[in-house]
């Protein structure tokens, strides 16, 4: 039985309590690592740190040529240095770093933590799938989001993106719940001329195919399905594999699956991106798959933009550069609690 670690590396300090100007020495778990150079093109090591309260950039200036090729993403390190402001967020400028073992720390402290509960989110989720009217539609939903115990575990688990959007513990429950919820107020103002069902589908399954794209036992990255598939096709995998098993049991729909409604939803996946050079493999050509692509670029846009005015350490009203957007934003009230 092999002997216990003594004398872990345990934290007493955490990302959402780091202040200008304090000195840093503690354990994190590094997201990302890449070198780069400055304009005298000097070289540096530029890393992304975390523990289960959130992320902070790290610079790290001297001995890369011992550090290059042991911090890389995953590593345990122990890190000591001081936290200045750089155009409006917390940055670590790094001293000296020491590579630790998994046994070395507690694990608990560096997994991220989920902002919503997602059984409550799940069970609301499940609320839309129960209000659908297609039998065939909704007996495909009901078989990804009901029957299949794995898919629903990884769902209540993963990130929705590496980084862009909703990229923590289920912020891809919180985008599939939140699309859907906007697709239903939008079926509801413009009327009969729309397929709800068609576009709830939309809502459950143009990102469904992130739970194999990304890892994310630890730090969210890409797997190799991802990197060489990705997400859209997987999501046209899944449906034609679903419909498939349907068809073979006997009752569970009401005939075969209609060719229409299998071509849709999956035109429906495939197009959400919008535009050929966002990654979409075809554009919208039905007004389902039309509001499906708007309205998750829109809660993509609203849940980045959120989330990096949040982060924002400046004292004044803007927040520093959004590379992303190009531009400074305007910190309301609603978003920074200021009263």
């Amino acid at each position: 039985m092999p002997m216990p670690i003594l004398n872990k590396k345990l934290k007493t300090q955490f990302v959402r309590d780091l202040k200008d100007k304090d000195q840093v020495q503690n354990p994190f778990l590094v997201k990302t690592s890449s070198v780069g150079l400055d304009k005298n093109s000097k070289p540096f090591m530029n890393l992304i740190l975390m523990d289960k309260t959130g992320e902070v950039e790290a610079r790290v200036w001297d001995d890369l040529s011992r550090h290059g090729g042991q911090v890389n993403a995953d590593a345990f390190i122990w890190v000591e240095g001081k936290v200045q402001l750089y155009q409006g967020r917390r940055q670590v400028v790094v001293k000296s770093i020491q590579i630790l073992r998994e046994d070395e720390v507690e694990l608990n402290e560096f997994l991220v933590e989920a902002r919503l509960n997602a059984e409550t989110l799940y069970k609301e989720l499940l609320q839309f799938v129960h209000s659908m009217k297609d039998p065939f539609y909704k007996a495909l939903a009901e078989s990804v989001l009901i029957d299949d115990a794995e898919i629903v575990s990884k769902i209540k688990r993963a990130p929705a993106a590496k980084s862009v959007h909703h990229a923590y513990p289920v912020g891809l429950l919180e985008h599939m719940l939140s699309v859907t919820g906007l697709l239903d107020k939008i079926s509801s103002h413009y009327g009969s001329f729309l397929d709800r069902d068609l576009m709830f589908l939309g809502g459950f399954f143009h990102d469904i195919g992130k739970i194999w794209e990304l890892s994310y036992d630890r730090v969210v990255d890409y797997t190799d399905e991802g990197k060489l598939i990705g997400h859209l096709v997987m999501g046209v995998e899944l449906v034609e594999r679903k419909i498939n098993s349907l068809e073979a049991q006997v009752g569970r729909l009401p005939g075969a699956f209609p060719l229409e409604k299998r071509l849709l939803i999956k035109h429906v996946i495939l197009a959400h991106h919008g535009q050929y050079e966002y990654g979409s493999p075809k554009r919208p050509k039905c007004l389902e798959a039309l509001l499906v692509h708007y309205v998750d670029d829109l809660d993509s846009k609203v849940n980045s933009i959120r989330m990096f005015v949040e982060k924002d350490e400046s004292a004044s009203r803007w927040t520093g550069l959004n590379k992303q957007y190009e531009r400074y934003f305007y910190k309301s009230d609603s978003l920074v609690g200021h009263k």
